[in-house]
Formats: C-alpha cells, sequence, structure tokens
C-alpha cells in the first residue's frame, strides 16, 4: 500500500508562508485524525495564530526559549534582501538586542487560551538527545526547530509517547511566522524518534544558527 502526498515546498523561507502552512498542517492532521499540535514561538504571534486555528480541535503545546533570552541583532538572517531590510530598519532604530522568549504576559495569555506553554531546557535536551540536533540545519533550520520542540514537549510531559503529533515552525531570527509542518511519532527513547512525514518546508532554508 503507498499513498500519494502533497507537499508545500517555497521557493523561500519567511513569516509570508504562515497562512498556507498552517492550512496545510490542519488539513493534513484532519485526515490522519492526528490530536495535537506543537508549534516554537520566540514573540507570541505564531502561537496566537496556532491557537485560532487549531484550538480546541487539537491540544495546542507552545514551546519557546529559556525567560529573558535575547539576541544581538547581528544573529538575524540577512541572507535575502527582505532580511537585511529587517536588521538595517532595527540598526535604525537604535536596537541592539531582539527577544528570543515569550514574555511572561505572553505566556500567561497563552495558556489562559488553553495552550500548555514550556521553556526548553537546553542542558536537559542536549542529555537526552546526545547532541543539539544541528547537523539537521543541512535539511532546513526549522525542519531541526520543529523535532527540537517535539521531544521537548514529550520530555515536559506534554506529549506522550507513541502518538503522532503535528510539529509547526519557522525562519525564527529571520521574521518569524511559520513556514515548516512536519508529521513526527514521539517515543520513549530517543532512538525510537521518527519524522514520518514533510507537509510544508522552503527549498532553500536560512544559514544555520550555529
Amino acid at each position: 500500500m503507498s499513498q500519494t502526498l502533497q507537499v508545500l515546498n517555497f521557493d523561500e523561507p519567511g513569516p509570508q508562508n504562515t497562512d498556507e502552512t498552517l492550512a496545510a498542517a490542519l488539513d493534513r492532521a484532519r485526515e490522519l485524525s492526528i490530536t495535537r499540535v506543537v508549534v516554537a514561538s520566540d514573540t507570541g504571534k505564531t502561537a496566537r495564530e496556532v491557537m485560532a486555528r487549531f484550538h480546541p480541535e487539537l491540544e495546542v503545546v507552545v514551546v519557546t526559549n529559556p525567560a529573558g533570552m535575547q539576541l544581538p541583532i547581528t544573529h538575524l538572517h540577512d541572507y535575502l534582501p527582505r532580511f537585511r531590510e529587517l536588521r538595517q530598519e532595527l540598526e535604525e532604530q537604535g536596537v541592539e538586542r531582539v527577544p528570543a522568549s515569550l514574555s511572561e504576559e505572553t505566556v500567561t495569555e497563552l495558556r489562559a487560551a488553553g495552550a500548555a506553554v514550556q521553556r526548553i531546557d537546553w542542558r536537559a535536551f542536549a542529555t537526552y538527545t546526545r547532541s543539539g540536533l544541528a547537523d539537521l540545519d543541512r535539511v532546513g533550520v526549522a525542519t531541526r526547530v520543529a523535532l527540537t520542540i517535539t521531544v521537548w514537549a514529550f520530555l515536559a510531559r506534554d506529549l506522550p509517547a507513541d502518538v503522532d503529533v503535528v510539529a509547526i515552525a519557522g525562519c525564527g531570527f529571520g521574521g518569524g511566522g511559520a513556514d515548516t509542518a512536519l508529521v513526527i511519532r514521539s517515543a520513549a527513547q530517543w532512538r525510537d524518534w521518527r519524522v514520518l512525514e514533510t507537509i510544508a518546508r522552503p527549498r532553500v532554508s536560512p544559514p544555520s544558527e550555529r
């Protein structure tokens, strides 16, 4: 038995792909009777959009960085003209660092709306996976992030083992939004985790963040 699946393959990464990515992810979740979605969010914008579309039909887990994390704007992607323009605008405004983690106010807001919100512990994640999964950046930065946040949802006990979940991520420090969606199967042991399907992804990924 085989299936023919349609994969969205965007010409470029970025927030302009969010609407199509979320629509395709929800359609595939329904087709597979998946009941959980995990989403990466640094500012709360993508998490709010996922909540508006997926909840309460699906359980939503939001994963963000440790509290208060900020990055120098020099870490923003600048390999595409629109990303360079974003960085230039911030520089002209005198911005030196950008937030890379949800504020406590946004965490409270999302939890009140029904989402589970978790802050990743990078040391515990590395212990479980025995790596930071940096090699996956060659496939796609958001591919790595999608797998990372799903693993953390499991380690934070918001996701059981042996279930299929839709994971959503984007280009992060390059402008936010969502451009990647995967179907991932969790497992008790790291060696048994599997990426089952690609629903959407950019053809060319941002440079590695590491």
